[in-house]
């Protein structure tokens, strides 16, 4: 493994073979050359490294950073460099270190069906109507600062997850429904949890590219929320078939992709990997990261009616 150092300290960026520019608070909404680094030395990369989807940079004019950025570091698998929230291969390698047990009964011991936790409360979201139509037909106990349970002190990671343990299903339901958008809600809260996640966010082929099969129940299934509450009663009430969604855990697929060595890591390999005369740039930032008819996220409806989204809805 190459060796690479990483800074925050600013004064060093003249000495950088790369510069990561994480994050989209603090970008300029139009391209301004003074908000950057004054001295761009011709080796240097400069990198765009969003981290979330593109509905969070909506309101950066990305068009007027065309020319600016020579690799892209995000989720999407057509990125420079990926950094995703999760990968199989690393999942079925953590198994291997303690081998599941093939007969397990995961629906032992669990008490309680179905699991969302949410600290965005933006009801313009899809991922809010659909539940409000799901709690019609079956029971949803939420957790976080949208809804009426309080087992858990606020961040309190530990006490979430012995909490989670108690559930059959967890809505790892995405802010957002984007292209390979598939987070932490998937790979840590639901798959690491020996818990069956209900899925809404990508499209369906996108988890079945990069999650172990069938470890997944996707709402794009079923015609109607009811529909899904009804198929979850069935598991609730058929060990059997619900254990299914466990058997990937020692079936693991004949040709695994190459792991990824963590998010920076990538960044270093990157580097070496590049030929110092090997240069490249996004002139269309915008058509890249949203498409050029913005049809890499669902667009959301706002109508702009209430001030603060964030604290507009909450469940009872």
């Amino acid at each position: 493994m190459p060796q690479c150092v990483f800074t925050k300290d600013r004064e060093q960026v003249k000495e950088a073979d790369a510069v990561l520019f994480r994050g989209i608070h603090g970008f300029p909404l139009v391209y301004n050359k003074t908000n950057f680094p004054k001295v761009r030395p011709r080796h240097q990369y400069w990198i765009y490294m969003p981290y979330e989807c593109p509905h969070l940079t909506r309101d950066i004019d990305l068009a007027s950073y065309g020319g600016v950025f020579n690799w892209t570091f995000t989720y999407r698998n057509d990125s420079d460099i990926l950094a995703t929230w999760g990968h199989i291969t690393q999942t079925y390698q953590e198994l291997s270190e303690t081998p599941p047990d093939p007969n397990k009964d995961y629906a032992k011991q669990k008490t309680e069906l179905v699991l969302w936790y949410v600290s965005n409360c933006y009801k313009h979201l899809s991922r809010f109507s659909y539940v409000t139509e799901l709690k019609k037909h079956i029971k949803v106990d939420i957790l976080g600062a949208c809804g009426n349970e309080s087992h858990c002190p606020k961040k309190d990671r530990q006490c979430f997850i012995e909490h989670l343990h108690q559930y059959k299903f967890y809505l790892a339901f995405e802010n957002f429904i984007c292209v390979e958008y598939i987070t932490e809600k998937f790979w840590d809260n639901s798959l690491r949890n020996e818990i069956v996640p209900i899925v809404l966010g990508a499209p369906r082929d996108d988890y079945e590219r990069f999650a172990p099969p069938k470890s997944f129940i996707h709402v794009d299934d079923f015609n109607s929320p009811k529909e899904l509450a009804n198929y979850l009663k069935y598991l609730d009430q058929n060990d059997d078939e619900y254990n299914q969604y466990f058997a990937w855990k020692t079936q693991p697929p004949n040709n695994l992709p190459e792991t990824l060595d963590g998010r920076y890591c990538e960044v270093c390999k990157k580097l070496f990997k590049t030929s110092p005369t090997e240069r490249k740039v996004y002139n269309d930032l915008d058509k890249w990261w949203r498409g050029e008819n913005y049809e890499f996220c669902e667009p959301l409806i706002y109508d702009g009616s209430y001030k603060h989204p964030r604290n507009a809805i909450h469940f009872n």
